[in-house]
């Protein structure tokens, strides 16, 4: 019941967004402003059914943004679920939220890695580029599945400019030693870190994997500046809805 209304109010926006410039004169930017206050009462809304501060809201509410503007191009096939880490908090807090929409409510959280050259305990340095080892930011959708160095593993597909070599350069989703609280224990209180990957615990690698293969939608968040002024997902909301 709560996954259909969610999806009614995303149809909701689209005939809003058709009603909006004859009352308001086809002023843009007052039309997205109304949009916006709209749409974060309704994440707001979500966010308290989570009952879960540790996740940023920030973190949520886009994560779920872009969960509804990739539903609507039609490239989520695994509507279930919204994966968010939150790079926002550092590597020694479980940062790794895995979102039944459909449910609103999260399912599982965990520790999750940024690259080696991203940061230590916080992340705060990103890239696209090949040999890099640093995270990238923004929106995925997963991939198939696959075994190799780490057992299982799955792809990711970036789908913004500042993510789209995450296949070719190897960046996936996929289980580590240097992931867990025994690891980070050893070292200072510091979780390890990959070449760009976001690795989870060993253990609970699987379990994930399983749920969210096959088209859902991955978001890996942090307030870095520059991310969100390019976002072409965060920052064309009128036109993404309308697409």
């Amino acid at each position: 019941m709560l996954f259909k209304q969610q999806l009614l109010f995303a149809s909701f926006l689209l005939a809003f967004l058709a009603f909006v410039p004859y009352s308001m004169g086809n002023e843009p930017e007052k039309k997205v402003s109304v949009i916006k206050e709209h749409w974060l009462h309704f994440a707001g809304q979500r966010y308290a059914i989570l009952k879960d501060s540790t996740l940023s809201f920030d973190a949520f509410a886009e994560g779920l943004q872009g969960y509804f503007l990739l539903k609507n191009k039609g490239r989520v096939k695994n509507d279930q679920y919204l994966t968010v880490v939150d790079f926002s908090q550092p590597s020694s807090q479980k940062r790794f939220y895995l979102i039944d929409v459909h449910e609103m409510r999260i399912v599982h959280k965990t520790y999750s890695s940024h690259g080696k050259n991203t940061g230590g305990l916080h992340a705060n340095s990103f890239s696209n580029d090949h040999g890099s080892n640093q995270s990238s930011l923004g929106f995925y959708i997963t991939g198939e599945t696959y075994t190799g160095k780490f057992n299982l593993g799955m792809r990711l597909d970036g789908v913004e400019d500042c993510n789209s070599k995450a296949r070719s350069r190897g960046v996936v989703m996929h289980g580590a030693e240097y992931a867990t609280e025994g690891f980070m224990r050893r070292n200072n209180n510091v979780l390890g870190r990959s070449f760009g990957c976001p690795a989870v615990p060993m253990k609970e690698a699987p379990q994930l994997i399983h749920k969210i293969k096959g088209g859902s939608v991955f978001y890996i968040y942090h307030p870095n500046k520059l991310y969100h002024v390019q976002s072409k997902i965060l920052n064309n909301f009128d036109l993404e809805l309308k697409s």
